[in-house]
């Protein structure tokens, strides 16, 4: 049996009543921050609302504490001299307490479909890109994702090579071997290798893919290799450092950059021009812009 303990309090106090139950031996908490979403100039960002109260959800089961509920009711009590009735209290079977996500498969509009493990439909004439998100960023839901993909999956990369930067979960790289390149390097910030691997077996692939971790702003990393194809899908301000940092316009004639916002777009394109390359294609969902960049030679 799971059960669940709510006290209701002021977000500010939230990491002293977090401190207090981690010295008592409890650390199965959840609660959600309150934040608002606010427009910054390379996209999105959010201001915690330290004035509202939020939920502080406690967890224990039986099998790990004996006595319970009375046993957790008496140590919030004596913890934080709170009345037995300003305690929600719930319990249940485990398992009806898992929650499971399960995303809907994504149809690209050019033949192409996102298809995720839970997914049971049938697609006949349509090539399938088989993704499980699992724990690393990217899903394939997000407008700049998708952007990427479309350019990708309507290249022919037959035998090249390609950098993809800020990879997440693997989904571009995963795109770039199923459309024929022979060699895709993959580098995060995080590990990333598990999932981006367990990923390219879903799709049977057999392709040559390195998955690099590496900090590409400030760390020791450089990129020193060129490569038919650059993927950048990050943001503008972070593109504009890594493309600085590493003299990047030299290692490739061809980028794809996407994470752009219509309002930030001014330093990234003078950047390019700068560097001699034209705008290839630019496609554009909401406010969410991706672009293909290329240099004739």
């Amino acid at each position: 049996m799971l059960h669940e303990f709510i006290l209701t309090i002021p977000y500010k106090e939230i990491d002293q009543y977090t401190d207090k139950l981690n010295s008592v031996g409890i650390y199965n908490l959840y609660y959600e921050s309150p934040i608002e979403i606010i427009k910054v100039q390379n996209g999105y960002g959010y201001e915690e609302k330290e004035d509202e109260q939020v939920e502080l959800k406690i967890y224990a089961s039986d099998a790990e504490v004996e006595g319970l509920p009375e046993a957790y009711f008496t140590l919030l009590e004596d913890t934080f001299s709170v009345a037995r009735d300003e305690i929600k209290y719930s319990s249940g079977n485990e398992t009806a307490w898992e929650q499971t996500y399960e995303f809907e498969d994504i149809d690209l509009g050019n033949d192409w479909v996102i298809v995720y493990p839970n997914s049971t439909e049938q697609y006949e004439g349509k090539n399938l890109l088989k993704f499980d998100p699992l724990a690393a960023f990217g899903t394939g839901l997000h407008e700049t994702t998708q952007g990427c993909l479309r350019m990708i999956l309507d290249s022919d990369l037959t035998n090249k090579t390609v950098l993809d930067l800020g990879t997440g979960s693997g989904m571009l790289t995963i795109a770039a071997s199923l459309k024929g390149a022979k060699k895709v390097v993959a580098v995060d910030y995080e590990d990333v290798a598990r999932e981006l691997y367990h990923n390219a077996e879903l799709n049977g692939l057999a392709n040559d893919i390195e998955v690099i971790q590496a900090d590409l702003i400030t760390g020791d990393y450089q990129i020193n290799d060129t490569y038919d194809v650059i993927f950048i899908n990050i943001g503008a301000n972070e593109t504009v450092k890594i493309i600085n940092r590493h003299d990047l316009l030299k290692n490739s004639d061809q980028f794809i950059i996407s994470g752009l916002v219509e309002w930030n777009l001014d330093e990234l394109l003078a950047l390019f021009e700068k560097g001699g390359f034209t705008i290839r294609e630019r496609a554009q969902t909401n406010e969410w812009v991706t672009i293909s960049f290329e240099r004739e030679r």
